[in-house]
């Protein structure tokens, strides 16, 4: 069984089980069109071995994801879903210029290894030249925003990652770019990371943390939380 490189170091660390080194994410065209539909597909498994789950696979509650679309004014709207043979799928269409947000935060109903596993995964979509929107109205509890998107090879964007609303500091995360090849960063004092991207396609961003603070849910006992957050850009 293949393990998936990206986490590896942060699971070997925190001895987690290669059954979990899967990640849920989103891809989506990173530029959209005001009055034309924009498709959305929602996958889970290991992203630079380019080996996505079939969804009649995914494990525990996986299915039950919430996928939220937040618009350039703040509102919010529930995206349905529905399954493929890899991937879950659906559209919206854009109605204003803009930056669109959609974002996934979802809680494993299932106790593993004594940990709860909280998945969370984010994407975004410019239409027209509106301002980069550095909020996530989300509940999730580790995130990661850019300062610009869409964008071209060679541009500069600066990311900013927290954890419970306070800087993600000094925090290795994992970049994957269009070759499938990971490549390792780190956040800086105050949890951001720069990214000049020199290829066109698709890059997948990854970080791990892992709360020591035990509780129960569902009436089940763990012992900790691992938080797993992914973010996917198109560059052009």
């Amino acid at each position: 069984m293949k393990t998936k490189l990206s986490l590896l170091f942060f699971f070997i660390a925190f001895s987690i089980s290669n059954a979990f080194a899967h990640a849920l994410w989103i891809e989506t065209p990173s530029n959209g069109k005001k009055g034309q539909a924009q498709e959305v597909r929602i996958f889970f498994g290991e992203y630079e071995s380019n080996q996505p789950d079939s969804t009649a696979k995914w494990f525990s509650n996986l299915k039950a994801f919430r996928l939220i679309l937040t618009a350039p004014n703040g509102k919010t709207q529930l995206l349905k879903a529905s399954p493929d043979v890899q991937f879950f799928k659906t559209s919206f269409t854009p109605d204003e210029d803009g930056t669109y947000q959609l974002s996934v935060v979802h809680e494993v109903e299932g106790i593993f290894e004594n940990a709860k596993i909280d998945y969370y995964a984010f994407a975004d979509v410019r239409v027209g030249n509106g301002k980069t929107n550095n909020n996530h109205p989300t509940k999730a509890a580790l995130t990661i925003r850019p300062d610009k998107t869409a964008l071209k090879s060679g541009d500069v964007a600066i990311y900013k990652m927290k954890y419970q609303k306070a800087p993600f500091a000094k925090q290795k995360l994992s970049i994957v770019g269009p070759d499938r090849k990971v490549q390792a960063t780190e956040t800086d004092a105050d949890g951001k990371f720069t990214f000049k991207p020199e290829q066109q396609g698709n890059y997948f961003f990854e970080a791990f943390t892992e709360d020591k603070t035990p509780g129960q849910l569902n009436g089940k006992n763990y012992e900790k939380v691992w938080h797993l957050v992914t973010y996917t850009t198109e560059v052009k």
